[in-house]
């Protein structure tokens, strides 16, 4: 998908192919590199398909203790599905920035969107037969022709890969 800016320049929705699944997949699982992160829903199938929707339950804590379910809560659980002899056959993951960096980034960027506007910044990890594709996307809840939004996230995912060592191809 390409989107044109009023400025005349374009840019496209990105997906990048991870070159060290290993490396990767031990960052994702074992590693703190994506815990600021919510989860939003994932898949993973192994000996059968188990799906996750991410949706947080406060009350079965007892009260709404202000938590959500950010990466760091649920990376232990999905390890804990895959773990084993065996990889999984296929594994889908859908992380979404917290809102607090959704503002920072804004900010940062001077775009004038609030976050409020922003339905989510999400990475899509995919992981199938030994390869892991990443794709990002954005979603606003009000209409804008302005996409510079999507530019500023896929720049910022770009940076986050590099300083976290994380080697990639653009597809």
């Amino acid at each position: 998908m390409t989107w044109f800016y009023p400025e005349g320049k374009q840019t496209k929705m990105i997906a990048f192919r991870i070159t060290d699944t290993k490396d990767f997949m031990t960052k994702l699982l074992a590693g703190d590199t994506f815990d600021t992160f919510l989860f939003s829903e994932g898949t993973v199938t192994t000996f059968t398909t188990f799906a996750i929707d991410g949706t947080w339950h406060p009350e079965y804590f007892g009260e709404d203790d202000g938590h959500a379910m950010t990466w760091k809560l649920m990376r232990p659980y999905l390890y804990g599905i895959i773990k084993g002899h065996h990889t999984p056959l296929q594994m889908r993951i859908v992380l979404k920035l917290a809102d607090y960096n959704v503002e920072h980034l804004l900010k940062q960027a001077m775009l004038p969107l609030t976050k409020e506007q922003v339905g989510g910044l999400f990475l899509n990890l995919t992981y199938t037969r030994e390869e892991v594709s990443v794709t990002t996307g954005t979603s606003l809840k009000i209409f804008t022709l302005d996409r510079s939004i999507d530019k500023v996230w896929d720049d910022m995912v770009r940076r986050f890969f590099e300083s976290r060592k994380i080697l990639v191809n653009e597809a």
